[in-house]
């Protein structure tokens, strides 16, 4: 049978498609180009790897690996992850090449993961395991506890530990902070304590003086390079530094210090020229490397009270 259709209605019958096509091909223009052209070991020019980022693609392919066989599908795609494999062990070459400690604790886990492929429940999962504890939900109450009564402190005592001790807290606050979980066990957070008042002055007009009045500060940032050509349109940039900017805080108050948790990423520092040549200056006098994206600043001391608590909206109120 044939029809006739007319060179109007042959226009207005591609007209829909057309549309769809174009909206398709401009959503696609818009992507970042970075985000088309995911970069992994195996396409990174090795010369150009600095220790940091290879460890981090060693711990990242041995976490890949290790996953693989607790969603049962390390023996269906065993050809795909023995290429895993390759890269943790070119990463530990790389690295022994260039004369780097072989008793770091992440390298030696990454290497002990390729080096027990086939063998992996065995000789690495069983042996490393714990087995769980009973479900006791009354366990968590005092946790909830401690989250509950955290209070963002503004307002410093007059009198402060020794600047020692304040730093040697930031310690045990870092310390706190790398047990955060994160993405492909990159772990990117990269830390600045700043408890020098001229050092804590260079983010006066950009932050508020409750944040660089501070008795001691911890500045928060994330390495870019071991996430890949995603760089800092990777989300799990922020998400990973977020987890550990969060311990740290949990850490600080459940020492009964004050504490404040300082928004300092980009979005901030690009809003304004100022902000932004004041970043600079801080991110070159502090030797903060181009590389790191900076997340946030975590502000701490004795506090001079704890102020009113913020209501909470209910939990039936959350749930979608």
């Amino acid at each position: 049978m044939e029809t006739n259709v007319s060179s109007g209605g042959v226009k207005r019958l591609l007209a829909a498609p057309l549309r769809r096509v174009r909206r398709l091909v401009a959503r696609a223009l818009k992507r970042p180009r970075a985000a088309r052209s995911l970069k992994s070991f195996h396409t990174s020019a090795e010369s150009e790897l600095s220790p940091a980022e290879l460890l981090a693609f060693a711990r990242h392919d041995a976490h890949r690996i290790e996953k693989a066989f607790y969603n049962r599908i390390f023996w269906p795609k065993h050809d795909y992850y023995e290429l895993r494999r390759a890269n943790v062990l070119r990463s530990v070459s790389l690295l022994k090449e260039q004369e780097f400690d072989a008793r770091e604790p992440t390298l030696v886990w990454a290497q002990n993961i390729a080096e027990t492929f086939d063998q992996l429940e065995d000789r690495f999962i069983k042996p490393r395991s714990s087995a769980p504890r009973p479900i006791d939900e009354a366990a968590s109450d005092g946790f909830l506890a401690l989250v509950s009564s955290r209070r963002s402190s503004r307002v410093w005592a007059e009198e402060q530990p020794p600047r020692e001790a304040l730093e040697g807290f930031a310690r045990r606050m870092i310390d706190a902070a790398r047990w955060a979980p994160n993405s492909g066990n990159r772990q990117p957070w990269r830390f600045r304590i700043i408890s020098d008042d001229a050092e804590k002055l260079l983010l006066k007009g950009i932050k508020e003086e409750h944040c660089y009045a501070a008795p001691c500060l911890v500045f928060v940032g994330s390495d870019r390079r071991v996430y890949g050509a995603l760089g800092r349109d990777e989300a799990g940039i922020h998400i990973d530094a977020g987890a550990a900017t969060m311990q740290m805080v949990l850490a600080a108050h459940a020492s009964h210090f004050g504490v404040c948790w300082n928004h300092f990423s980009r979005d901030l520092i690009e809003s304004r020229e100022v902000n932004r040549e004041l970043y600079v200056k801080f991110a070159r006098a502090l030797g903060i490397p181009d590389y790191i994206e900076p997340i946030a600043i975590v502000a701490f001391g004795a506090a001079e009270f704890h102020p009113p608590v913020p209501p909470r909206m209910d939990v039936d109120s959350l749930l979608l």
